[in-house]
């Protein structure tokens, strides 16, 4: 599903609703008839929607420059290592572990969006 918009609202404090749902509720909707139809349900709940455009977040650039950032380091460790700087080759090792580290939930979120 690829959602369009998304419909959030606040439970009221007195409704029975929030021990299920907590304090704010957001739905999903994928055409504007299921975001009318989203609104008309939380509307029948006591709960004031609010109807919000899904964010588009380029994952794919995002991928490309910490893949890129991983290969810099690795390049730089290999360097540092020739050249008998060990201490910059432990730092470069560092920075491919967090960028490598920090590709895995970027590389989720570009599948989740595929």
């Amino acid at each position: 599903m690829h959602t369009t918009h998304q419909i959030r609202g606040q439970v009221p404090a007195d409704s029975p609703l929030r021990a299920l749902a907590g304090r704010t509720v957001t739905t999903p909707a994928e055409s504007l008839p299921e975001v009318a139809t989203r609104v008309a349900e939380m509307r029948l709940a006591r709960i004031d929607p609010v109807v919000l455009p899904a964010r588009y977040v380029p994952w794919t650039p995002i991928a490309f420059a910490l893949a890129g950032s991983v290969l810099a380091a690795l390049v730089t460790a290999l360097t540092a290592i020739l050249t008998e700087h060990y201490t910059t080759a432990w730092v470069a090792a560092g920075a491919m572990l967090l960028l490598g580290l920090g590709l895995f939930p970027v590389l989720t979120h570009l599948e989740m969006d595929a």
